[in-house]
C-alpha cells in the first residue's frame, strides 16, 4: 500500500485521481483497488466487460489512469489508448503473493502527498443496471469504515475470524463485505483458486474460514456438491454463510443446514447504503432479512408516512452508510431526500423490528387496476418440485395495459408442461397473479452480478 502510494504520487496522481482496476484474478484485482484505495479514488471494473461496454462506462467516467496486467491485456490497452488514459501496469509478485509490482511513468512534477478525506471516495462503484443505464456509486472512506464495524459488531467478528471471498471483488458485496470488512476488522480473507467450482475440500478444509458471503445461486451450487459429493466435506466448518441479492427459499436454507451443519443466514443491503439489515446466529427470523441498525430504517407509504408494523411500504435507509449521491446525472439523486435514501424496494417491518421484502416499486405491475409483485410470482413457481429456476415478467396487454407472463428453468430429468404450472399457481395465487403464458427455457437471462434480466 505504501509502495503505490509513493509510486502514484511521483507518476503525478493526487488523491483525487480515479484510477481504473482491470485484473483479472481476484486476490491481485482486491490488492490493487485496496491499495489505490488508500491513497487515491479506484475504480474496480469487470474484466469480463465486452469492449461496447466498458467504453460505455469510460465515456460514464473519465479516469485519469488504467491498472492493467502486464501479460498482454490487448484490451485494457487498447481501451486506454482510445480514451487517452495514462496507463499503469501490474506484474504479480515473484514469491507467489498477491503484491503487485506497478509499473507507471515518472511525471516532471509529483502530486501532493495527502492523505484522501474522510468523506471523500474511496472507490466508485458501478451498480449492476439491470433495469437502466448503470450508475455511478461513489463510496466515501466514512462509509466503509462505518459498514465494517456495523458487520462486525452483528456478527462478533474477530482477528482470527477468515472470509472466504468467493463473490467479485470489482461489484459492491465482493468488495465491501468479504473483502475490506474483514480486513478492517482485523481478519483475513481466503480466495479459492476458483469461485466458479464448488471445490468443498478446498474451500472449507484448506483454507479453513470462519464465513463467507455470497449470493442464493452459489449456495445452491455449494448444497448440490456437499450433496453429491458428501466425501468432499472435512471436519471444519464455518461458523456461519450470509446470503443476500435475491431471496432464498427456506427448503433450501433448511436443507443448506442440514447438510453443512451451520446456519446460513439472510441479510438485506445495497450497492448505495451497504448492509442495512441482517439475521445473525443469535437472533433470526424464517422468511426475514433480519434486523435493521438502529434508527436507520423506516417504511413510508406513497406519500413518505411512516406505515405502522406489518403494513408494506417503501423502505427509506439513513445514516453513515449511505452514499453522498450519484456521480453523472444529477437527476437520479431525488432518491436522496430529507436526509433519507430512498431504495425502490417494498418492505415491512414487524413487532420485533425484523424485515421483510416485498419486491421492489419497479417489480410491481399494473395489471388493469390490479397490483402484482413479481418476486411473488417467482416464489410461488419455485415451490413447485420441478421447477429450479424462475422469474416472472411483465408484457403489454391491449386491454388491461400489462399482463404477467414467467420463465422457468425445472430440474434435471424433470418435466411438467406449462398448463401444470398455471393450474398449479391458482391454488397457490389470487387469479390475477397467475401467469397468462409459461415459457421453459434453459437458463434465466442474467447480468454479469447474477441478478435475473427481467426486460
Amino acid at each position: 500500500i505504501e509502495q503505490t502510494r509513493r509510486q502514484l504520487r511521483l507518476a503525478g496522481f493526487g488523491r483525487d485521481a480515479r484510477i481504473g482496476v482491470l485484473l483479472p484474478e481476484a486476490p491481485q484485482a482486491a490488492v490493487a483497488i485496496i491499495a489505490i484505495a488508500c491513497s487515491a479514488v479506484a475504480v474496480p471494473l469487470d474484466p469480463r466487460l465486452g469492449t461496447a461496454e466498458l467504453d460505455q462506462f469510460l465515456k460514464q467516467l473519465p479516469l485519469d489512469a488504467l491498472l492493467i496486467g502486464s501479460d498482454g491485456d490487448q484490451q485494457g490497452r487498447a481501451a486506454a489508448e482510445r480514451h487517452g488514459l495514462t496507463l499503469i501496469s501490474a506484474e504479480a509478485a515473484e514469491d507467489g503473493t498477491p503484491a503487485l509490482l506497478l509499473d507507471m511513468p515518472v511525471a516532471a512534477q509529483p502530486a501532493a502527498d495527502e492523505l484522501p478525506l474522510p468523506d471523500a471516495p474511496a472507490f466508485i462503484l458501478r451498480s449492476s443496471g439491470t433495469t437502466a443505464l448503470p450508475k455511478l456509486i461513489p463510496f466515501t472512506h466514512r462509509n466503509m469504515l462505518t459498514a465494517a464495524r456495523k458487520w462486525q459488531r452483528w456478527f462478533g467478528l474477530a482477528a482470527g475470524d477468515r472470509c472466504l471471498c468467493v463473490s467479485a471483488p470489482y461489484y459492491s458485496h465482493g468488495l465491501k463485505v468479504t473483502i475490506l470488512t474483514p480486513l478492517l476488522t482485523g481478519g483475513s480473507v481466503a480466495f479459492p483458486l476458483s469461485p466458479a467450482v464448488v471445490d468443498l475440500h478446498e474451500w472449507f478444509e484448506a483454507l479453513r474460514p470462519s464465513w463467507y458471503s455470497a449470493g442464493p445461486a452459489l449456495h445452491r451450487a455449494v448444497l448440490e456438491a456437499a450433496t453429491t459429493h458428501p466425501e468432499g466435506l472435512g471436519a471444519h466448518r464455518p461458523r456461519f454463510a450470509s446470503s443476500g441479492g435475491a431471496p432464498l427459499g427456506q427448503d433450501i436454507i433448511d436443507a443448506f443446514e442440514q447438510t453443512m451443519g451451520f446456519p446460513l443466514l439472510e441479510h438485506y443491503g445495497s450497492s448505495e447504503a451497504a448492509q442495512i439489515a441482517v439475521n445473525t446466529p443469535a437472533e433470526r427470523k424464517s422468511g426475514s432479512v433480519g434486523r435493521p441498525w438502529p434508527e436507520t430504517l423506516s417504511i413510508v407509504d406513497e406519500q413518505g408516512l411512516p406505515v405502522p408494523s406489518g403494513q408494506r411500504g417503501e423502505i427509506r435507509v439513513r445514516g453513515a452508510t449511505v452514499m453522498p449521491g450519484y456521480l453523472g446525472d444529477p437527476a437520479l439523486n431525488d432518491v436522496l431526500r430529507d436526509g433519507w435514501f430512498h431504495t425502490g424496494d417494498i418492505g415491512s417491518l414487524d413487532e420485533d423490528g425484523f424485515l421483510y421484502l416485498h419486491g421492489r416499486l419497479r417489480e410491481v405491475i399494473n395489471r388493469g387496476g390490479e397490483k402484482v409483485s413479481l418476486p411473488e410470482v417467482d416464489a410461488a413457481l419455485l415451490r413447485h418440485p420441478a421447477v429450479a429456476d424462475a422469474a416472472a415478467f411483465a408484457v403489454p396487454h391491449p386491454r388491461l395495459g400489462q399482463d404477467v407472463a414467467a420463465a422457468v428453468v425445472l430440474h434435471p430429468q424433470m418435466s411438467v408442461s406449462p398448463n401444470e404450472l398455471q393450474n398449479f399457481l391458482r391454488g397457490e395465487l389470487v387469479y390475477f397473479k397467475v401467469p397468462r403464458r409459461v415459457q421453459v427455457i434453459d437458463a434465466l437471462p442474467r447480468g454479469l452480478t447474477g441478478k435475473v434480466l427481467r426486460h
